[in-house]
């Protein structure tokens, strides 16, 4: 049979209509995404229209129950406790790598909040997100940047954000610009079902509110915004939720998409101007090869825009002076990143742009 798509329906409202799911809905349709447009007709592979029937959920199967599906087994280290994950997929169980909390870095906020790098490789995934990038370097940027942050399931949550999550760290406190729920309001906005198999099944989702905001059941009622955050953070079977979900296709690409939209695109942009000395222009005359994009946008992803322009237009300022050029185009980029490092306190911050000296960009205007 077939179904008409009527407004604000989705693949997901429409395999629960039939008894169906969406990998199926997928699979007879031939389609590449779920994305429908009204008026489409669906194929669903049934005799005859039936009418919904919601399967029953056992009284004794809640949010809290289902969450015992994430197993973490704790390791006692001395100093710190290694955790080793187990979690259900599609295909069974899987035993991940190894997390750990009392994280020696000198931005620890939470000492039993954990690190974990993560098994979903950027490279290993590229065929599920290509297609999103406009330019085939933007793949091989972010890849550099991954390198730098972790995996599609990698996980933070022993700092000041609270808890971060994802290729590009995504944050999830407000103070830090909350792009994990920017990721997670798309992740469900693409993939309903998805979103609710990885995380509403377990009590977690996201109001799409003007301003999205992630919620957490817990036993005392609906945590929101940072203090749901902090619920993931220190429950580890929520954590493990958030790290069985960065297998997902949806998941993996709903993160590039945030990442380009947010970061690629805002640093690229060729309406993005900066002063220096008193004279305004785009930056992409200044600092427009491969070495130069990657600079801009590795300082956008750790510093914000406005942070990393204020950072870039010292570095040019410094360049500019030392060499003594008018014509900004011909500026030596790489000695604005040397520069940019150079002004760094942290030294990690230092080490990570030098990294990119010796990346394989290129500096040739």
């Amino acid at each position: 049979m077939t179904h008409t798509v009527q407004a604000k329906e989705t693949l997901y409202s429409i395999a629960k209509k039939y008894s169906t799911n969406v990998e199926q809905l997928i699979k007879i349709n031939g389609l590449n995404s779920n994305n429908l447009f009204i008026g489409q007709v669906i194929k669903i592979d049934l005799p005859s229209p039936i009418s919904p029937t919601p399967t029953p959920t056992p009284t004794n199967v809640t949010v809290f129950s289902q969450r015992n599906v994430f197993q973490v087994k704790k390791e006692n280290k001395g100093t710190y406790n290694n955790y080793i994950l187990s979690y259900p997929t599609p295909t069974g169980t899987a035993s991940t790598g190894i997390m750990r909390d009392n994280y020696p870095s000198t931005n620890l906020a939470n000492p039993k909040g954990v690190s974990y790098a993560g098994l979903s490789l950027f490279q290993t995934n590229i065929s599920f997100f290509s297609d999103l990038c406009q330019q085939s370097f933007y793949i091989d940027l972010l890849h550099y940047i991954a390198k730098n942050e972790g995996c599609f399931d990698a996980v933070n949550s022993y700092d000041k954000a609270i808890f971060s999550f994802g290729f590009i760290q995504f944050t999830g406190a407000l103070a830090s610009g909350s792009m994990l729920t920017r990721v997670l309001q798309r992740f469900k906005n693409r993939d309903e079902y998805a979103f609710n198999e990885c995380f509403g099944k377990y009590g977690m989702n996201v109001q799409n509110y003007k301003v999205p905001l992630f919620q957490v059941e817990t036993t005392s009622g609906i945590k929101e915004g940072d203090i749901a955050f902090l619920e993931v953070a220190n429950d580890l079977h929520l954590t493990t939720a958030f790290i069985a979900s960065g297998f997902r296709r949806s998941m993996i690409r709903s993160q590039v998409e945030i990442a380009l939209e947010e970061y690629v695109l805002k640093a690229l942009s060729p309406t993005q101007m900066i002063v220096i000395n008193g004279v305004n222009i785009a930056l992409n005359q200044i600092l427009r090869t491969q070495g130069g994009f990657a600079l801009r946008v590795d300082l956008c992803v750790n510093r914000g825009l406005g942070g990393s322009l204020i950072v870039l237009k010292k570095a040019i300022e410094q360049v500019v002076a030392e060499s003594g050029i008018s014509d900004l185009s011909k500026i030596n980029e790489k000695r604005v990143v040397e520069v940019v490092a150079q002004n760094d306190v942290e030294a990690w911050k230092k080490q990570r742009v030098l990294k990119i000296l010796n990346s394989g960009f290129s500096f040739v205007k």
